[in-house]
């Protein structure tokens, strides 16, 4: 009898076509939904990079700049130097030319030269090189010096006519009886940071408020102008001739979305790799993000490389496709697992070398964000330690500025033969310099070990060291002392910082009661609780002239001062106001009834607990 034939089954049903179709379109979700999530985490990680780098940034130009800032005015204050600008003659010219070069060489500045109230250059640090000398040069054209003689300052960046190299230029004016009589200039030269940029591989660039790059880690960005300049602004360049030569053509940027606050996509042409000063044809598309400099009118733009970015959304758009895959494949071979025992072995043996890879993938790219990681939390340290280096120069000034007056009474002790105070005196320098060590260590040691221990100290002897340092002047200007500090009074800080804190307040005390008739300080300690816990409240009396109700809410806010230009930089109280927050406790100003200014210490009684770090 003949077997009726078994039907034909074609290779494809319908099932499994449905089964593929379904497949396909779950990979695509999850590659697409894999590769957005990916993108938008890759670009939040650069955005918050590149934000820690524009504060590093930030930092470095500041404190580039911040450490000639002193010179100009300084500069004017030298009688010599106001001697020339009221009347010039060559004895005092090589005078000056020497003491200006010498200033030049210890602050390590580009250059340093005085300017008539007509622009013209009398003495420079450089008089000695005919062909880059200042000396008999004009400048009233250029807008650092039209500023300092409508405002009493000016800053400017811009191409020396004379020797043809860019700088920073900072200015002072010098003021007499007779009104401002010249200005004194000192030129930076920032090229040492950009270079450091260029060899980090780092893409910065930083445009003045037309637009136009003048420090870049590519040579070929610079004097270039981010969009084509108007007519009215070459004009304007072209009189101060601040790029003097330079063509500033645009740089070629095309911008694109943005991507979140001071964050945009654009593209820029790829310096050509024959002339790293030019730029090529290819385009390549970055991250570009901003920081404004509002005390230069500048802007650091930091470009982020999308290369990554673009690899790590498709790294995971591949495993999120090839897991669906992996899980279609593993409920493929289920169903086809009675069919052969073969093919199910040969299947799940590539499977496990294709799941071996993908492992070894993550692994790597596990890797890979962690060393990110620590480049960030690195990022944010140096950052701190920019913005501390600012401090460091402000703590040492006063101990110098002691040595300074121990060293001219030392001189006049020894004329007269009195060797013991002499004795005393060296000793008190030595001392004076052991602190400096002190102070420039704090750094050291915030880089190495993070912040300094507390201990007790007591109130009275950082006093008294304190009141050391000042006691010259004290006695000069007849300031009365009524001290009334317990022995016993001991608080949780730092010895050193504390006493910068005394010194701080009390200068700024004698400063206040400088016109004053009545001049005496009252300095006193209370044990007080606050919150149930043990403290000592410090206070710092003057009969000076008080605290202005405008002043009160921005007395503590950095760089602010009511003092005369040059006579500070406003970091006195603000610093204080750190140290004291740093050990646990307050900084507080009010005016007495009777006249002057009194300023509150409240810091935790070291008897009340075992010192620890803060």
């Amino acid at each position: 009898m003949r077997r009726p034939a078994r039907p034909h089954r074609r290779p494809f049903g319908p099932r499994a076509l449905a089964f593929a179709g379904l497949t396909a379109l779950a990979t695509g979700l999850a590659a697409w939904g894999a590769h957005r999530w990916a993108e938008s985490a890759a670009l939040d990680a650069v955005i918050v990079n590149g934000e820690q780098r524009l504060g590093l940034y930030a930092s470095s130009i500041r404190n580039a700049v911040g450490r000639y800032d002193y010179l100009p005015a300084l500069t004017t204050r030298d009688h010599d130097a106001l001697a020339l600008l009221a009347d010039p003659t060559e004895a005092r010219r090589d005078t000056v030319n020497r003491r200006l070069e010498d200033a030049n060489a210890t602050a390590g500045s580009a250059a340093l030269y005085l300017v008539d109230r007509s622009g013209l250059a009398l003495a420079s640090s450089n008089w000695r090189d005919p062909a880059q000398s200042f000396v008999g040069q004009r400048y009233n054209f250029r807008p650092y010096f039209r500023q300092a003689m409508e405002t009493g300052s000016g800053r400017y960046f811009g191409i020396g006519v004379t020797t043809g190299l860019p700088g920073y230029f900072l200015s002072h004016a010098a003021q007499t009886d007779r009104g401002v009589i010249g200005l004194a200039v000192v030129k930076i030269d920032l090229e040492p940071v950009q270079r450091d940029w260029a060899a980090g591989g780092e893409r910065v660039l930083v445009t003045d408020d037309n637009g136009v790059v003048f420090l870049a880690s590519h040579a070929g960005w610079k004097y270039r102008a981010l969009h084509p300049l108007p007519d009215a602004v070459r004009a304007r360049l072209d009189e101060t001739r601040q790029y003097d030569g330079s063509a500033l053509d645009p740089l070629g940027l095309r911008e694109g979305d943005a991507v979140g606050p001071g964050a945009r996509l654009v593209s820029l042409p790829d310096p050509a790799p024959d002339r790293p000063d030019r730029s090529g044809g290819a385009r390549r598309a970055y991250l570009m993000q901003d920081r404004v400099l509002p005390e230069f009118g500048w802007t650091i733009r930091f470009l982020s490389d999308l290369e990554p970015v673009r690899v790590q959304a498709d790294t995971a758009a591949l495993l999120a496709a090839l897991a669906v895959l992996l899980l279609a494949a593993g409920a493929a071979l289920g169903q086809q697992r009675r069919q052969t025992l073969r093919l199910q072995r040969e299947s799940h043996a590539l499977l496990e070398r294709r799941v071996a890879e993908r492992t070894a993938e993550l692994v790597a790219a596990n890797r890979v964000l962690r060393e990110a990681q620590e480049e960030l939390i690195q990022a944010g340290k140096l950052a701190a330690l920019g913005q501390m280096s600012a401090a460091l120069a402000h703590e040492i000034n006063q101990p110098l500025a002691a040595i300074r007056t121990f060293a001219a009474s030392t001189r006049i002790l020894a004329e007269r033969g009195e060797h013991a105070l002499v004795q005393s005196n060296l000793a008190m320098i030595g001392d004076l310099a052991e602190r400096m060590a002190v102070i420039s260590g704090h750094l050291k040691d915030f880089a190495r070990k993070g912040p300094a221990r507390v201990e007790a100290v007591p109130v009275a002897r950082a006093m008294e060291r304190a009141l050391a340092l000042l006691a010259p002047r004290l006695r000069d200007e007849g300031v009365a002392l009524d001290t009334r500090i317990p022995p016993d009074a001991r608080v949780r800080g730092d010895a050193v910082r504390l006493e910068q804190v005394f010194v701080n307040l009390l200068r700024n005390a004698a400063d206040a009661m400088a016109d004053a008739a009545d001049r005496s300080l009252s300095l006193s300690a209370e044990p007080v609780t606050e919150d149930g816990a043990a403290a000592w409240e410090i206070r710092i009396r003057d009969r000076g002239t008080g605290i202005a109700d405008a002043d009160r809410g921005r007395l503590f806010d950095p760089f602010f001062t009511t003092k005369e230009v040059g006579q500070g930089l406003g970091l006195g109280l603000s610093l204080s106001y750190g140290i004291v927050r740093d050990f646990g406790g307050s900084l507080r100003a009010e005016n007495n009834a009777d006249g002057g200014a009194c300023f509150i210490i409240r810091l935790p009684d070291a008897s009340a607990r075992e010192p620890s770090p803060p």
